[in-house]
């Protein structure tokens, strides 16, 4: 007998998006100064159909890498599982990291500038220490930004780097099962880039970085993992510097609050990673 066709399942949740009354550049500070604000956007909420990735084929999910959809499900375990000794992230984990991402993407070198630890508890306030999951669509840097990345990290080697191919990929992975509050992430070819990307200022208290916030749009298709795992990872484009046809050059992504998830699902505990990526001759 023929196998019987499952069609692909949704959840239907709220996603923030950049209102589009705002009509000066958006801004927000990592640390605001005294008598400004934090921030000047202003948020809509818009109802999606985000699409679990489990209800797809292998061959459609195989299909989503960070090239073709700028977003890729990596099966992958790790030697840390609690995430509470930097010392450990920093000398374990992110060697395990660099060489995950050479397997993946055939790179050369791989250089982490960064990491967030998100778990924050229920009814605690949102501090850099500790930092609850990002429910607004963003992407981590615009172009812009992620080539003046390569500079801010690099030094003398940045302009010999940057004469390559370079990206910025952001490795994100549960510390444990997501139920509560899942990772959301849009293929780029369903965005128009012109109208969807509203670049934005990010103001640290040394230097200005940029990321975009998103702008609503019915055209975009929006995916995520049910009951991610810790050895399932998502590796997410941030920056692509060769723009090719057909190239996936970032991913717009967001958490969003599941709501079919248990009343009592326990607050989401994850890591990301943010590396630079070259591809040296």
């Amino acid at each position: 007998m023929p196998t019987a066709v499952v069609a692909p399942q949704t959840v239907a949740a709220e996603l923030n998006f950049l209102s589009p009354t705002l009509k000066e550049k958006p801004f927000y500070y990592r640390t605001p100064p005294a008598g400004k604000p934090e921030s000047n956007i202003v948020v809509e909420s818009q109802a999606v159909n985000i699409t679990d990735l489990r209800t797809l084929s292998a061959s459609q999910r195989n299909a989503f890498t960070i090239d073709s959809a700028g977003f890729q499900i990596i099966e992958h375990q790790t030697v840390e599982k609690d995430f509470v000794d930097e010392d450990a992230i920093r000398n374990v984990y992110y060697k395990e990291t660099e060489e995950l991402l050479k397997s993946v993407t055939g790179a050369t070198r791989v250089f982490i500038f960064d990491h967030t630890i998100r778990r924050r508890k229920a009814g605690e306030a949102e501090t850099p220490e500790n930092r609850g999951p990002g429910l607004r669509a963003h992407v981590d840097q615009t172009p812009k930004a992620g080539a003046a990345r390569v500079h801010h990290h690099l030094g003398e080697e940045a302009e010999r780097l940057s004469k390559g191919r370079v990206q910025i990929i952001n490795v994100w992975r549960p510390i444990k099962p997501v139920v509560a509050t899942p990772l959301a992430y849009g293929d780029y070819h369903t965005f128009d880039v012109n109208k969807d990307l509203a670049a934005s200022d990010l103001i640290y208290p040394d230097r200005v970085g940029e990321t975009y916030n998103i702008r609503y749009n019915p055209s975009q298709k929006w995916y995520y993992l049910k009951n991610q795992t810790p050895g399932e990872v998502v590796l997410l484009k941030c920056y692509e510097s060769e723009d090719k046809p057909g190239r996936a050059l970032l991913t717009p992504h967001s958490a969003f609050i599941d709501p079919t998830a248990p009343a009592d699902a326990p607050p989401r505990e994850s890591i990301e990673i943010r590396a630079l990526v070259f591809y040296e001759n």
